[in-house]
């Protein structure tokens, strides 16, 4: 029997009640000869949207609604979108421009259905490793586009980044698009109750067509993300998150290069471009909304510092792995970590709800790889065939740091005196 998603009722029984929430009488039963007549669960009408408009907030919901509402079209990106005024690149995401209300910077963001390739089926661009070490035998290669319908924030998921200075106020207008109701939490974010983002919680849930005005101040600093707040295994599991990056008044190190790589993973079935949202059989293993080869390859001048800001949004906590280099975890979801507490590494496990940064110097020129060293997790549509050579995929890159110097002979820090963070 269909159910539809009522405030902790189920909806044959929120169909005897009216609308206050009072019960109604059933009404009697007419005489019949047969037994079994009248044991039949009678199949209630189904609200509209107008109707919940009508009802108020926190009343029925409708059936579980598909991936978007055919007769409400899908904005385009926001004026801002692709607009950078900030310093922190975001893997397969362009960047977020805010507009100033006096002294409050104005973003936003739209929740919409979208469609979106996981990877492209173009052969991977291997002109940056050295023609004697490319493996001819289609070793990265994955040759086909896997197109997916989800749901992100102004056409991408994961979202565009929000990108601030510790202290200031900030004004998040957010726009429904998609067929149910939604909200933003800010995860990691000191904020008034209401302005959470819990729906049904600390705020009514915005429905489809309606926008919600969120205003806060920031005195945080750190790497922090931003996700639905409402039916959020669903949500969440649909592509809707971004980061929330908030720049200390007066950093301790200066950067030259800052990066934001949002893990996520899917569950899709050959041919099948909607998600199944309730395995945890995942099969898809993304960096920025992106499966190896097609993810963006992290581009760094020798001698550069650079910071990487890990978020995980999935189910899986993801180990994150580079080659070539130490580097410092330097923050988490908690914000900045003391110097005296920094430790090195050059794997950070990044766990469900989690934020972890990282800083080294890019003193070591070549071509390094970076992944998830969850064996699954580096292969795209997981089957259940012979294993022979197998195609890069999942969340693997490579980290670019051309040498300032070819024809220098390769010297460790330690016997150069170069910082190594």
């Amino acid at each position: 029997m269909a159910m539809a998603l009522v405030v902790g009722i189920a909806w044959p029984l929120a169909a005897q009640m009216d609308h206050g929430g009072h019960g109604a009488a059933a009404p009697p039963q007419p005489p019949t000869a047969d037994p079994h007549a009248g044991h039949e669960m009678p199949t209630p009408a189904q609200p509209s949207m107008a109707d919940h408009a009508a009802m108020g907030h926190g009343m029925l919901m409708p059936e579980p609604a598909g991936w978007r509402d055919p007769e409400r079209p899908i904005s385009p990106p926001p004026p801002l979108m692709g607009t950078q005024m900030g310093s922190v690149q975001t893997l397969g995401v362009p960047p977020l421009g805010y507009e100033m209300d006096g002294e409050v910077k104005v973003f936003t963001l739209i929740a919409q259905p979208i469609e979106r390739s996981l990877t492209s089926g173009n052969p991977p661009d291997e002109s940056i490793i050295d023609e004697l070490a490319r493996f001819t035998g289609h070793h990265m290669g994955h040759y086909f586009e896997k197109r997916v319908r989800i749901w992100g924030y102004n056409g991408s998921s994961p979202g565009p980044t929000i990108e601030c200075t510790e202290g200031d106020r900030i004004r998040v207008v957010l726009r429904n698009e998609l067929p149910e109701p939604t909200s933003i939490h800010w995860h990691g974010l000191e904020v008034p109750r209401e302005m959470d983002g819990s729906g049904g919680t600390t705020e009514a849930p915005t429905m489809p067509g309606e926008t919600r005005v969120y205003e806060f101040t920031l005195y945080q600093s750190g790497t922090y993300l931003y996700h639905s707040g409402f039916n959020m295994m669903k949500q969440d599991g649909n592509g809707l998150a971004g980061f929330v990056v908030i720049h200390p008044r007066a950093p301790a190190r200066p950067l030259d290069r800052d990066f934001a790589v949002m893990l996520q993973e899917w569950a899709f079935e050959p041919g099948n471009p909607y998600q199944n949202l309730v395995t945890m059989d995942f099969n898809w293993f993304t960096m920025g909304g992106r499966a190896a080869p097609d993810i963006e390859v992290l581009q760094v001048e020798q001698g550069q510092r650079v910071r990487i800001r890990f978020g995980n949004i999935s189910m899986d906590s993801h180990p994150i792995h580079v080659h070539g280099y130490t580097w410092w975890q330097v923050g988490t979801e908690g914000g900045p970590i003391p110097d005296s507490a920094q430790w090195p590494g050059n794997t950070i496990d990044v766990p469900p709800g989690g934020t972890r940064d990282v800083e080294f110097v890019a003193w070591n020129p070549g071509v390094w790889r970076l992944h998830c060293h969850k064996l699954h997790h580096i292969i795209n549509a997981h089957a259940a065939v012979p294993m022979g050579l197998m195609a890069h995929g999942g969340m693997f890159t490579l980290v670019h740091v051309p040498p300032r110097d070819p024809s220098a002979p390769w010297r460790h820090p330690s016997e150069t005196g170069e910082a190594m963070r």
